[in-house]
């Protein structure tokens, strides 16, 4: 990691939005932190730091984003670079997230309802937050958490069959950024950014669809 310029952090970068995002951000020349839920489950995000020849400009970490543990440790190397002048925190992408199929009301799980609030609210929001606190002096210029139109309460997308939990996580994640972002404006911080996307590809990775 070097001082300049500031560095993206993508967290959930292994495939589809965080990795497209990833590459386009190298091709543009910039610093990329990429983190994934584990190394060698993100083949294609080594492919592309490989065939970019951006090992220069982009470092790979692990980040479980259900994991307090790991989102310390992650957190940690991030404190250590900015604090050693070795990196400039830039813009930050919360993009991990989970959808695993069918997880309707009337039939999920307690573990399958805690795996979309742990993956898709609770773990992004406790990364924002202490990546926010690595330094009040030079915080993040944005946040930027993507969302969905599922979790929409103004507009209720009753044709979805099957969403229940994700929608519910995802309903959660944006109450919590408006939290957080009135939280900030209050502290004279920088706002927290919504950016929702309503069509996200969630095919692919592991049995849960996690990146």
């Amino acid at each position: 990691m070097e001082t300049n310029p500031k560095t993206w952090v993508i967290v959930g970068a292994s495939r589809g939005i965080g990795l497209e995002l990833v590459k386009q951000l190298l091709e543009r020349g910039e610093q990329v932190v990429a983190a994934v839920r584990k190394l060698s489950a993100a083949p294609k995000l080594f492919d592309l730091i490989e065939s970019q020849k951006a090992q220069d400009k982009c470092t790979a970490e692990q980040c479980d984003i259900t994991s307090d543990e790991s989102i310390s440790e992650f957190v940690g190397k991030i404190n250590d670079a900015v604090n050693s002048k070795r990196m400039k925190l830039g813009n930050i992408v919360l993009n991990a997230g989970v959808l695993q199929y069918p997880n309707r009301a009337t039939e999920l799980s307690f573990a399958d309802f805690a795996l979309h609030l742990h993956t898709n609210t609770i773990g992004p929001i406790i990364c924002a937050q202490k990546l926010l606190n690595i330094s009040i002096d030079a915080p993040p210029p944005k946040i930027i958490f993507i969302s969905s139109d599922s979790g929409s309460a103004s507009q209720f997308l009753e044709f979805e069959d099957g969403f229940g939990a994700y929608a519910a996580s995802k309903s959660a994640l944006n109450q919590m950024i408006r939290h957080m972002a009135a939280e900030l404006r209050r502290s004279e911080q920088k706002e927290a950014r919504d950016s929702s996307f309503g069509a996200s590809s969630w095919g692919g990775g592991d049995r849960h669809g996690r990146h």
